[in-house]
C-alpha cells in the first residue's frame, strides 16, 4: 500500500479524486489537474527512474523520479527546506524580514474569479515594499 497519506485518499479503491473531477471539472483549473497527476505518478519506476549498479556484485537499484510538484507532499516539502537552506546559507548574508502579504476577504472572490490580475497585485506590493525599505 502506498505510504503517501494523501495519495490514498486521493487514489484508493473509492476513486476520491475520479469523482472529484467528474463533479467539478469546470471549476477545476488546468494547473490543478496537470499538478495532481503528477503528484499521482510520482516515485513510480514507469515513469522513469536511475540505475544504480554495485560494481562488485553486479546488484542493480532502481530509483523512481520524483514529480517535485507543488501539490506533493512528498516533493514540495523537500523542495521547500531545500530552497530554504541555499538562501539562509548562500544568498542571504544579512538581517532580513519575512513579509506575508495576504488578500482581504472580500476580494478574494475577485481574484478567484479573474486570476490574471493576481501578477500585477503582486508586482505593486513588492513595489510598494522596495519602496519603503
Amino acid at each position: 500500500m502506498e505510504t503517501n497519506i494523501l495519495k490514498q485518499i486521493f487514489f484508493d479503491q473509492n476513486r476520491h479524486w475520479e469523482k472529484f473531477v467528474q463533479k467539478h471539472r469546470r471549476l477545476i483549473r488546468p494547473v490543478v489537474l496537470k499538478e495532481i497527476k503528477k503528484f499521482q505518478g510520482c516515485g513510480k519506476v514507469v515513469n522513469g527512474f536511475k540505475l544504480f549498479v554495485c560494481e562488485g556484485c553486479h546488484h542493480t537499484k532502481k530509483v523512481a523520479y520524483r514529480c517535485k510538484g507543488r501539490f506533493c507532499t512528498t516533493c514540495s516539502v523537500g523542495e521547500s527546506e531545500e530552497w530554504s537552506r541555499i538562501l539562509a546559507n548562500e544568498v542571504i548574508q544579512v538581517n532580513h524580514r519575512h513579509v506575508i502579504f495576504t488578500i482581504d476577504e472580500g476580494l478574494r472572490d475577485i481574484f478567484l474569479q479573474h486570476r490574471y490580475l493576481l501578477k500585477d497585485m503582486m508586482d505593486e506590493a513588492a513595489r510598494i515594499i522596495k519602496e519603503f525599505f
